[in-house]
């Protein structure tokens, strides 16, 4: 549910208790705890490691039996997940605000309540109402859906890092995102399932095996970064080719590191910026995962700067066509960091859920290609390692965005490591 529903749904439920309309506002009360009970889960679920992620689909199964989607899931059920997949304990390492706040309210106690109120056994208590409204109040603002600063909640992000609100929108699903401070547009990237690797089988070794793989919703970075967008955060340009529109390049892994940090500090409340997985970047870059060979297409020539453009340099962005999800640049102009550490047998060890390669190694994976090479090196399964310390004219980055709500102590670190 976005923020405005439930600052709009707040606001019912307090004129509902000024008219003393009790009945009407218990079941009101039920229906916006459930709402951002389910907010929280998801949270923690688009965040878990693989073996927990495994864990709570097998539970959301055994709970909602074949329509196993937890969003469709009523009161009872959601709470039966949260407490078989001890959740609240899992909040203590992920979102410790969240978890401080639910083991301090005592929320499965508020939860039967409201359940005796809505179903009859127990009159609706004004004051206890009063009670409820204000911990849904307190509980959204925990989740960084709300900022509650007098009796008018305002549908604003609140920056919990400086306390202030901020005038930022929160991404909103299904629609293209604008960051503030520079600029760059995001597309939101439905998830889904696909088959990862070398289908054509014109690839090589650490391209396969292919294999099936599961990543979750997220918003991607409709080009690649530009020196334009760097300068709004970074005081040089390293670029070779120097050009507002065309990607800023020479950046090594950590000179890309510490623009998104830079670009977290202005973030509102909820969102996060960082590099993609290598299973994200070519589930993107496949348009959603369709059978393609490039970037939009099996035609390079219409997608992709390549040598045979001969420029001689990289391109401005947004010149060719782009995918099927408005992505530009995916194959070709330059390549693109990842998150992975590279491994030539990472395909063998995939977790099925949003796999990304942390084992031990130095070099980082870098996808997409570049102006300087030929189609082969484009194509959408295409992989390369690449020493982090490092830089060159052909190497640039996109960035992926996230929602992570109630969890405002987020660093760099947690995503690249």
């Amino acid at each position: 549910m976005p923020h405005k529903a439930i600052s709009d749904r707040l606001n019912r439920l307090a004129d509902g208790l000024r008219e003393n309309r009790l009945g009407e506002s218990a079941s009101l009360a039920k229906a916006i705890f459930i709402e951002l009970i389910k907010l929280a889960y998801a949270q923690v679920r688009s965040q878990a490691p693989a073996a927990i992620l495994r864990r709570l689909i097998d539970l959301e199964m055994a709970i909602g039996g074949e329509d196993c989607d937890f969003n469709r899931f009523d009161g009872p059920q959601m709470l039966e997940l949260l407490v078989q997949g001890d959740l609240i304990a899992y909040w203590g390492k992920s979102a410790p605000s969240v978890q401080m706040f639910l083991a301090a309210t005592e929320f499965q106690m508020l939860w039967r309540w409201i359940m005796a109120a809505t179903d009859g056994e127990i009159p609706a208590n004004r004051s206890m109402l009063r009670y409820f409204h204000a911990w849904l109040q307190l509980f959204g603002e925990t989740l960084g859906l709300l900022d509650i600063g007098d009796d008018n909640l305002r549908p604003q992000a609140l920056d919990h890092r400086s306390g202030k609100t901020s005038n930022a929108a929160l991404p909103t699903r299904g629609e293209p995102y604008v960051e503030s401070t520079t600029g760059m547009t995001f597309v939101f990237i439905p998830g889904g399932e696909y088959s990862m690797g070398d289908t054509f089988d014109d690839g090589i070794e650490d391209e396969k095996p292919v294999h099936t793989v599961r990543v979750s919703d997220f918003f991607m970075g409709i080009c690649p970064v530009t020196q334009a967008q760097w300068r709004c955060l970074m005081t040089d340009n390293p670029s070779s080719f120097i050009g507002d529109d065309h990607p800023v390049e020479q950046v090594t892994f950590s000179d890309v590191t510490a623009f998104i940090e830079k670009l977290n500090s202005t973030a509102p409340g909820g969102v996060r910026f960082d590099l993609p997985s290598e299973a994200e970047w070519e589930y993107a870059a496949r348009s959603g995962g369709k059978d393609e060979l490039y970037a939009g297409g099996q035609d390079p020539e219409a997608v992709a700067w390549l040598d045979a453009d001969g420029t001689g340099r990289s391109a401005p962005v947004k010149r060719k066509k782009p995918n099927g999800l408005g992505l530009y640049d995916m194959s070709g102009n330059v390549w693109e960091w990842c998150r992975d550490i590279y491994q030539p047998d990472a395909y063998r060890h995939h977790a099925g859920v949003d796999p990304v390669c942390t084992a031990t190694g130095r070099d980082r994976v870098i996808r997409g290609g570049a102006w300087h090479l030929d189609a082969w090196s484009a194509r959408c399964a295409r992989r390369f390692r690449f020493d982090p310390e490092l830089f060159g004219p052909a190497l640039g980055f996109r960035l992926v965005m996230r929602l992570f709500l109630g969890r405002d102590d987020i660093q760099v670190a947690d995503f690249i490591k």
